[in-house]
């Protein structure tokens, strides 16, 4: 169950309705699982639990959604809008990973979740079981690596530098004032960066992190260096106690950086499977490095689907009653926004409702004649 988004809590977060409440969804979960599991046992075949951990590096995906978003004409509200996208392609992820590894396995395994969504639609049909395969329970686990944000130690430091009265410096102040700051002639945004990663850690999945810093220099003429440190480092640590610990059998890197390769070569030797996915480049497809590309079907390009904006529109809305509560809120602004984006992407399009007092009712699908 989705956490806490905070500031965007819902009105209702509150209420409960015994039959909807998140424990409920729960026990019909364990429940569905059980069957499942005693189903396919009962048939002759095997489960097997199967663990994909996803090391993520934050900075690059987050940096490259919030420029896509602000040039889709988004207003960047604090990170949940970010943080929504990022999780989708995150989850993406680990989606094609599943569907590799059954691939893969040539016949050998198949994918326990496909029972357990046949137990929750079946209208007593019954279900079908293959007992000469390893049924697999994909179990997912997100590390988040990051820095946390600079600009607000920059904006003092440049503050200090701007009492010569050097203009360019006041204007760097004045930016780093709103979370922007100024590194080899382009404008980075880190104003949102902060509450992206917590509204992150608002998901089931997310299971730890860990910080890196950043390093810089200000001086007379404004930033003069800037650079990430220790979030590589500590990804590859963590990346070799989940082998040496024997926690996953998937390793998966979000990352652009390609000096993560080598991983893939000792992944192997403890007889684990090795993937980097390039989430960040989902609209550079062509800047992606060679030798990640060099992994073949174990690489993972960067992808934004075209039900994602309707999907933060979804889990945004609520019914009249109390039994379909929204798990965040978001603004007319924002709407109409998400509605634009669905439709530059789709053939439907959508659009909000307007009640007769002028406010949003729900949504009007329509296909446009050409």
């Amino acid at each position: 169950m989705i956490g806490d988004f905070g500031d965007r809590n819902p009105r209702n977060r509150d209420i409960k309705v015994a039959d909807y409440a998140p424990e409920k969804w729960r026990e019909f979960s364990s429940a569905r699982e059980e069957v499942a599991t005693k189903a396919i046992k009962q048939a002759g075949g095997k489960v097997e639990t199967y663990r994909v951990l996803i090391q993520v590096d934050l900075n690059g995906m987050y940096m490259r959604l919030h420029k896509w978003l602000t040039e889709a004409g988004m207003p960047i509200r604090g990170g949940l809008i970010l943080s929504r996208f990022a999780f989708f392609q995150i989850y993406d992820a680990f989606e094609r990973i599943k569907k590799s590894v059954i691939e893969l396995s040539e016949g050998e395994f198949a994918d326990f979740e496909t029972v357990t969504e046949d137990i929750r639609t079946t209208d007593n049909d019954g279900i079908w079981i293959d007992p000469k395969k390893t049924y697999l329970k994909f179990s997912p686990q997100f590390d988040l690596f990051y820095a946390p944000a600079p600009h607000k130690d920059i904006e003092w430091k440049l503050r200090k530098e701007a009492r010569s009265g050097n203009f360019n410096l006041e204007r760097l102040v004045k930016n780093a004032g709103k979370g922007v700051i100024e590194v080899y002639g382009s404008e980075r945004d880190y104003n949102a960066y902060d509450d992206f990663i917590a509204k992150l850690k608002a998901n089931p999945q997310y299971s730890r992190s860990e910080q890196g810093f950043f390093c810089y220099y200000v001086g007379p003429k404004g930033l003069s260096s800037f650079s990430e440190k220790e979030v590589d480092t500590r990804i590859v640590i963590r990346a070799m106690d989940a082998l040496y610990n024997y926690e996953a059998d998937v390793i998966c890197v979000v990352s652009s950086d390609q000096d993560f390769l080598p991983l893939s070569k000792k992944a192997s030797e403890f007889g684990v499977s090795f993937y980097q996915a390039d989430l960040a480049k989902f609209n550079l497809e062509h800047n992606v490095g060679r030798k990640i590309k060099e992994l073949g079907s174990k690489f993972l390009k960067g992808q934004i689907d075209p039900s994602w904006p309707l999907l933060v529109i979804w889990e945004a809305s609520s019914s009249e009653g109390p039994k379909s509560s929204a798990l965040y809120e978001i603004d007319e602004e924002e709407l109409r926004t998400l509605c634009q984006m669905h439709n530059e992407m789709n053939d439907f399009h959508i659009a909000p409702n307007l009640s007769s007092n002028g406010t949003i009712s729900g949504l009007v699908l329509s296909k446009p004649l050409n």
